[in-house]
């Protein structure tokens, strides 16, 4: 058998490093820490940025990104920050070069209004607080991130805006009670969303849910409360759903 040559064996492991940028959307590190969340289970390379604090990733941060995960954050989807439409440019150049991503809430969202516009993003009629029950869609069999959790799973919410109506050129992979689109895909490249925190445990629920209250307005909290589920409910699926990410 003839062997293979030197160069080639040298280059192989290359193709199989992970690199995951985290783009962290997150405002007050002391009650929401997402890149600490994310990258817990990830087992690899990592680095973050901050948006809201004015950190962007570079050209060679962008290039060394295998996987990227846009996360929540305490802003609303409608706002038309300066931070929020440069973090939309950016997904669309990520999308562009047919990197893997994968947003989570407000990053589900955006993901959505970045590449198929803010037309279809809205303040939501029925806010979900709380643990929440999500059933996948038959759709989701086939699907590389959504075939590997359980059905139905429970995972952490905590969101006023939703993705609303469900633009074409995406697929929906999962609902719950009170949101519609929990989790879609992208037709064109390798694109998620999911609407609720798998990277949310209970005590980093009580810490984030106390942190917003004592800052919201009472309207807000009003609402919030409103909105909450009673029952503690957590299915733990961020590692399978972070592997199954990380494999595309």
């Amino acid at each position: 058998m003839r062997a293979v040559p030197r160069a080639i064996l040298a280059r192989q492991p290359e193709a199989t490093v992970k690199r995951l940028l985290v783009i962290d959307n997150g405002i007050w590190e002391d009650i929401y820490r997402p890149t600490e969340h994310w990258t817990s289970v990830a087992g690899c390379d990592h680095e973050a940025v901050r948006p809201p604090l004015g950190g962007f990733p570079d050209d060679a941060a962008i290039g060394r990104a295998t996987h990227v995960v846009v996360t929540g954050s305490e802003a609303s989807i409608n706002g038309d920050d300066e931070w929020i439409l440069r973090v939309c440019d950016l997904v669309r150049d990520l999308a562009a070069r047919r990197v893997p991503i994968l947003g989570s809430c407000f990053g589900h969202q955006l993901v959505v209004r970045a590449l198929s516009g803010k037309e279809f993003v809205r303040a939501s009629p029925t806010p979900e607080f709380g643990w929440v029950e999500v059933e996948r869609c038959p759709e989701a069999d086939a699907d590389p991130l959504l075939a590997a959790l359980p059905s139905p799973f429970h995972c952490f919410s905590a969101h006023f805006d939703e993705v609303s109506p469900l633009p074409d050129g995406w697929i929906r992979l999962a609902r719950s009670g009170r949101c519609e689109n929990a989790a879609v895909r992208r037709r064109e490249g390798p694109v998620w969303g999911v609407q609720h925190h798998p990277e949310i445990d209970f005590e980093n629920a009580r810490v984030l849910m106390e942190g917003e209250m004592a800052r919201m307005p009472p309207e807000a909290c009003e609402r919030m409360l409103a909105a909450m589920q009673p029952e503690p409910r957590d299915s733990g699926v961020l590692a399978a759903l972070v592997a199954a990410f990380l494999r595309t």
